[in-house]
């Protein structure tokens, strides 16, 4: 293992002899640890495991959407899911259900669902800001000038 930071595999030997390489290793992504007396193991972030549950919840939520009564427009039941989805215009609302899944599908494809979560959260604070009151038809003041900010420990 000439450069720690590519190895995606360390055995459980090396866990114990060089355990601060292979940690560092995991910290680039997942590393599996082989084992002479056990099935593979898989060391992560704990933030890569919690990212993966959630796409779990909002693919099964996905597919509970889909598999609802056909009379009952997709949108409308991916609503029922996704509650915030309320704040949406229903423009805005069925980009979302036409995005989330073409989404899922292309990162389900290339085993990185990072851009789907990052595609959830952008819609769900798209519809946070339009409950706050802020629409494409607010007045908002832009500068013209970028207007440094102190520090907030200044």
């Amino acid at each position: 293992m000439s450069v720690m930071a590519l190895m995606t595999r360390a055995s459980s030997s090396d866990l114990s002899r060089r355990g601060s390489e292979v940690f560092h290793a995991a910290d680039q992504g997942p590393v599996e640890i082989t084992r002479r007396d056990g099935e593979t193991l898989i060391l992560t972030r704990k933030s890569e495991r919690d990212d993966q549950f959630t796409v779990l919840t909002m693919a099964a939520d996905l597919i509970a959407a889909s598999l609802g009564p056909d009379e009952v427009p997709f949108v409308d039941r991916l609503a029922d899911r996704f509650p915030w989805m309320g704040f949406l215009t229903p423009a805005g609302r069925d980009m979302f259900a036409n995005e989330i899944v073409h989404s899922a599908r292309a990162c389900a494809s290339i085993k990185d669902f990072t851009p789907f979560l990052a595609e959830i959260v952008a819609w769900r604070e798209t519809a946070a800001s339009r409950a706050a009151g802020y629409t494409t038809d607010s007045q908002l003041d832009w500068l013209d000038e970028p207007t440094p900010v102190p520090h907030p420990t200044d």
